[in-house]
């Protein structure tokens, strides 16, 4: 398969973000460009899912890749939050809380990987992350089906699907700051752990030399001594 498959997914994703935006703010009657942006976001997220699959199936990953999926996931995601959560479907101070919470934990995992690339250290990510990120996909997306239904229907059952929207978006804001706790934690285990083997390495460098002219002295001592 052609390598550049998962790249061009990726690409797909970012392009998609401009005209999510465009649909989700353009007055279109009864909700139709909300639910056509709901549509080319739920696609988006389909790709992020299919171009690591076939990344690995394939062993098709590459430098580029690895830096743009984490841009394009970033792009679409964030992008979504802020449509949903400054469309009226919570309180105001809620929402630039939860947002926030989920972009500086970006960042500061996003400054926790560049620490550890520049000293040759991978750290995985972990599950809560990963967890962390269906949620707010789905939270997403169910909010912005209830801002198309908003537009059209006016009974009960619109709001139960922002109440649901609302708690799921929430838990993943939760898990947003497990993951980070849990991903920080790891990143210093791991960079203290290879200093120390590091440092044992050059100590046992220093100390070959040491050795040699103690064995060398000795070995001079005893033909001295014959």
């Amino acid at each position: 398969m052609n390598k550049n498959v998962p790249n061009i997914l990726t690409m797909i994703r970012i392009a998609c973000t401009p005209i999510i935006i465009l649909l989700f703010l353009l007055p279109i009657p009864k909700g139709i460009g909300v639910f056509v942006a709901l549509g080319i976001y739920v696609f988006g997220c389909f790709t992020d899912m299919l171009d690591g699959y076939i990344a690995r199936k394939y062993k098709l990953i590459t430098d580029f890749g690895k830096f743009m999926d984490q841009i394009a996931d970033k792009f679409i995601t964030t992008t979504a939050m802020i449509l949903v959560l400054f469309s009226g479907v919570t309180r105001g101070w809620l929402a630039v809380l939860m947002l926030l919470i989920v972009v500086l934990r970006d960042i500061l995992i996003s400054g926790i990987r560049m620490v550890a690339a520049n000293k040759n250290y991978v750290i995985p990510a972990d599950i809560y992350g990963k967890v962390k990120s269906f949620f707010l996909d789905i939270a997403s997306m169910i909010l912005m089906l209830y801002i198309g239904l908003r537009a059209t229907l006016n009974t009960n059952f619109v709001n139960y699907v922002r109440v649901l929207g609302i708690a799921i978006m929430i838990v993943g804001v939760i898990l947003s700051v497990i993951s980070c706790i849990n991903y920080s934690v790891n990143a210093v285990k791991t960079i203290k752990g290879s200093n120390v083997i590091e440092e044992e390495k050059q100590e046992e460098i220093t100390e070959e030399p040491k050795k040699e002219e103690k064995s060398k002295k000795s070995a001079e001592t005893k033909k001295i001594k014959k």
